[in-house]
């Protein structure tokens, strides 16, 4: 009788878990990798809901939605839920301005000051950016100026030219091809002047109504309606609905289904709303000067897509498109052949690999309609060493990616490239982390373990390392770029090293992670004149540091400055000061009140605490233990409620409107 019982349970349990399936005759084995591939994701905690859609010869093919949309009701998803969609975005801006060329209100060459006269940049040599420079990434423009939210809460357009104004270009514009989400921001502020309208109106009145996308609209924070909610792992707490209000750069809502019909309009066959010549723009590639230094194909060299070839496809004469998208909360992909008319779309909630997902589907489906298809390249014998040529050992020195600061070393006649860790600095009382070591043959240096080849190139003074056919795709990516000995080292006004520093300008609406509210700087002696901060920087003077990493996304420079007589430190939009200015908490009951001037208010606990909180409407509270690997948050008032307790060291962040109360009682 127990084990009849639990077989109904366990039926019982599918059935709930069951969504909506539409499956053409035919295209069995790629609903199984999809299936397959989605549940593995949903299965190991890494993802929740999701939806696919595949599309062929203009019809839905495939269709099927996973696990609940929302929790609590039981509501699962279906094909009608929409989710945020992220940089998958950026394509819809990329139409919308050929839909503008094809009205003639710009043409692709334009400057963007002919069209954004406000936009100005401390370095002159933004007068040169041109919009098509916006959608294959080169503008040279620093990073990313904008906010996860929960609610709108401010002017993402007057924030973006409020930073440009006091910034310099990582590169002259239109050398070379890096991310950059600042140029689709710029590109939807050119949309709107052009055509008087908003991004969003213009979007579904010239995008969205024609094709048939009934379920796309502004981000899910911002619209509502039948979406999907994210939950986080291992908790499972729900969290509010996430606001992307940079619209044209990562905001936007969709539904796998609709994204189908979007990418059918590329196709050879599909509804075009572009003219012929605009829809070429939209296919081709758009490479820059330095894609000549590449060895093989690079991602970006396209117009707004991630890329306009696959190399395998593109040897069998198949071009294939595609375009990633992902927020703190979901993670989307879209690919199509556009001669073949066939696409594939995947969005899910969560930290999952929805391009990984998505390739996969697209194989199983060319290999299912008897079409040329990737397959896994043959397992090889580890590569032999041989003698590095002299010609490389110029390339020996400091390099950076991201955070990390390495030193390469060359053994010439072993045919080693050792790989030495600067930064981070390995923690008292640890050893430093034995050096990576990459075998040199055949003209490129391998990582055995992972089974990826490198090579060096050069462009004027500037010195990168690439790597080559990355795995599945087989396209070339930048991995480490070196640093420029400083002749005269200069030093920050400030102690640097190991300093703890504190965001002062978080916003009550904003979608904070970890690591999002705290940063630790840091130098090395063997790096005279540079600071790391949220990214490598050239110390200039006693006040700033500009810019070291300038092939890399998301860079920003930092600037001191006073406010009330104390110091901030600024990178972008962000203002940071010193966490020991943080007060200590008293035992007992007492009163936090947020400064006048906007920002956040801290406290710190000295010992460990037990807490509660009566918060003001629209205030939040987050607490930070600064120990954890990545500052990580241990209470959120957004998605938390009770009492907290907060280990000796915690860091207490109290956000609101200027002036508000918050009651704390600590025992």
């Amino acid at each position: 009788m127990r084990k009849f019982a639990t077989l109904i349970l366990a039926l019982c349990l599918l059935t709930a878990m069951r969504c909506e399936a539409h499956l053409s005759v035919g295209y069995e084995a790629t609903a199984a990798v999809a299936r397959e591939g989605v549940w593995r994701a949903i299965t190991s905690g890494e993802g929740d809901t999701a939806t696919v859609a595949v599309m062929d010869g203009g019809k839905i093919v495939y269709s099927e939605c996973f696990g609940a949309a929302e929790r609590a009701t039981n509501r699962l998803s279906d094909s009608r839920t929409r989710f945020n969609i992220g940089s998958t975005s950026k394509m819809f801006a990329a139409v919308a301005i050929l839909l503008l060329a094809d009205d003639g209100k710009l043409t692709l060459d334009d400057p963007v000051v002919k069209h954004l006269p406000e936009f100005t940049m401390r370095d002159g040599r933004y007068r040169d950016i041109t919009v098509r420079m916006l959608f294959n990434h080169s503008s040279g423009l620093p990073g990313s100026t904008f906010t996860f939210e929960y609610e709108p809460s401010f002017d993402t357009h007057a924030l973006l030219l409020e930073v440009l104004r006091e910034s310099d270009l990582k590169h002259s514009p239109g050398a070379m091809g890096i991310y950059c989400n600042d140029g689709f921001t710029l590109a939807e502020m050119i949309v709107e002047r052009l055509s008087g309208k908003s991004f969003i109106d213009f979007v579904a009145e010239r995008i969205f109504t024609p094709l048939g996308m009934q379920d796309s609209a502004a981000s899910i924070g911002e619209t509502g309606g039948e979406v999907a909610f994210f939950y986080d792992v291992p908790k499972g707490r729900k969290f509010p609905l996430e606001a992307v209000r940079v619209h044209a750069a990562g905001g936007l809502s969709s539904t796998a289904e609709d994204l189908c019909r979007f990418a059918d309009s590329f196709t050879a066959g599909g509804d075009h709303i572009l003219s012929d010549a605009m829809l070429e723009e939209a296919l081709k590639s758009h490479p820059t000067p330095f894609t000549k230094h590449l060895r093989g194909r690079a991602i970006l060299d396209a117009f707004g897509w991630d890329y306009a070839w696959i190399p395998s496809y593109r040897d069998d004469g198949i071009q294939v498109l595609g375009k990633s998208g992902g927020t703190i909360f979901f993670s989307t992909n879209l690919l199509v052949a556009p001669s073949e008319r066939l696409a594939v779309a995947v969005s899910i909630a969560g930290g999952v690999d929805a391009p990984g997902i998505c390739r996969t589907i697209f194989d199983a489906l060319m290999k299912e309609k008897g079409l040329p298809h990737y397959t896994k390249p043959p397992l090889e014998k580890p590569k032999a060493p041989q003698p590095i040529p002299e010609e490389l050992l110029a390339f020996e020195g400091d390099y950076v990616k991201g955070d990390c600061a390495v030193r390469f070393v060359f053994d010439r006649d072993e045919g080693i490239l050792n790989i030495h860790c600067l930064l981070p600095a390995p923690k008292q009382g640890e050893e430093a982390p034995p050096p990576m070591s990459y075998v040199y043959s055949e003209g490129m240096f391998h990582d055995l373990d992972a089974g990826t080849s490198y090579y060096f190139v050069s462009e004027g003074d500037e010195k990168y390392l690439f790597a080559d056919r990355i795995s599945g795709y087989g396209m070339n990516t930048l991995a480490y770029q070196k640093l420029k000995g400083v002749e005269s080292p200069k030093r920050l006004a400030l102690e640097m090293d190991g300093v703890l520093w504190i965001t002062r300008n978080a916003l009550p609406s904003e979608l904070i992670v970890d690591g999002r509210l705290t940063l630790r700087s840091s130098i090395s002696p063997e790096l005279p004149g540079y600071v790391f901060t949220l990214n490598p920087q050239r110390v200039e003077n006693a006040d700033s540091a500009s810019i070291a990493a300038t092939s890399f996304r998301d860079q920003f420079s930092l600037t001191f400055f006073q406010r009330g007589g104390k110091t901030r430190m600024r990178a972008a939009h962000m203002v940071f000061s010193r966490a020991d200015e943080a007060e200590a908490l008293a035992a007992g009951v007492s009163g936090v009140v947020t400064p006048q001037d906007g920002e956040n208010e801290w406290r710190r606990a000295e010992e460990d605490m037990i807490l509660s909180f009566s918060i003001p409407h629209k205030g939040r509270v987050v607490a930070v233990n600064p120990d954890g690997a990545v500052s990580d948050i241990i209470y959120d008032s957004a998605v938390d409620s009770g009492e907290l307790y907060a280990p000796v060291g915690s860091l207490i962040m109290f956000a609101g409107a200027p002036g508000d109360e918050f009651t704390v009682k600590a025992r």
